[in-house]
């Protein structure tokens, strides 16, 4: 009986350590957090406020000290009366021939009137900060890699054809008119990927193909359990994207609090995230980049 007790013990051990080894990854959850921070620091990045100004600047020397190549790309449009400024910051990391990976994120704080509290540490923090850390892991050579931190993926008051996914809008159709489409052979998204209670349940309109890539590279991680199939469509920024024929998919966890309840509210605050959920959803996508270059 008690030797029985100790092999049991001992397999349970071999276990642990078994998981512990699948569950590595190369990213560090701890600095994602505190480049959230970073972001709050400066402010909701409301449209046309000087933290969205100041945010774009930072994104840009981010990925300057991480040798990456960066244009910040400002531009107006006229909306409901007033002129609006946006600003998409593109990093790139040159590779072989004219192919490249695109990843995306936006950086934006939605405007919700009454709300100046809203400070958006999951609604575009957490996928902005996810995307300075991967600048560090990803490496040169196979296809170039584009990473697009977008301005105004939120909305003013409702999404419509003029109102929202402005950036991502923008750079989709500035790849068409470049015939750069064809060269893009995916778009990965990130959004809302750090809440505590993490479960990225992929949209329905995403490429088929990258779907089943993720949750292949989840389940040889030992992480299914966090990544699923979704039923329902998601407006975001990846469907410009979508519309113009790139294999795109959004990696998102659309499931914010009891209810969905933190998303857009001044409870979407640094506490309801975990160093962890980083380290899994961006370790992920290193290996989606792994396998697509």
């Amino acid at each position: 009986m008690r030797l029985r007790f100790w092999m049991l013990c001992l397999v349970g051990l071999l276990s642990s350590c078994e998981e512990e080894l699948v569950h590595n990854s190369r990213i560090d959850g701890d600095r994602c957090m505190s480049l959230v921070q970073k972001q709050i620091d400066f402010g909701p990045r409301l449209l046309n406020s000087k933290a969205a100004k100041e945010t774009a600047e930072w994104i840009a020397q981010e990925a300057k000290k991480a040798g990456w190549e960066v244009e910040i790309d400002e531009w107006t449009e006229k909306h409901r009366g007033k002129v609006n400024t946006y600003r998409n910051v593109i990093c790139t990391l040159p590779g072989e021939g004219k192919d490249f990976i695109l990843l995306g994120s936006h950086y934006d704080t939605k405007t919700i009137p009454g709300k100046a509290d809203f400070i958006s540490a999951n609604d575009g923090g957490s996928s902005t900060a996810l995307l300075i850390e991967l600048m560090k892991h990803i490496p040169k050579g196979g296809k170039s890699v584009r990473m697009v931190h977008f301005d105004g993926e939120e909305c003013e008051l409702n999404y419509a054809h003029n109102d929202g996914l402005h950036g991502s809008k923008r750079y989709a159709s500035q790849l068409l008119v470049k015939g750069e489409l064809r060269n893009c052979k995916a778009m990965i998204l990130v959004d809302m990927i750090a809440d505590k209670d993490l479960h990225i349940a992929i949209p329905a309109n995403g490429d088929d193909k990258l779907k089943d890539l993720t949750l292949e590279l989840a389940k040889k991680n030992n992480w299914s359990k966090y990544f699923s199939k979704g039923t329902m469509a998601v407006l975001d920024d990846h469907v410009p994207f979508v519309d113009l024929g790139v294999p795109a998919i959004d990696l998102i966890d659309f499931s914010y609090g009891p209810n969905n309840s933190y998303w857009h509210t001044e409870k979407d605050t640094l506490d309801k995230l975990s160093p962890r959920s980083f380290e899994i959803v961006g370790e992920v996508v290193l290996q989606m980049l792994e396998e697509l270059r």
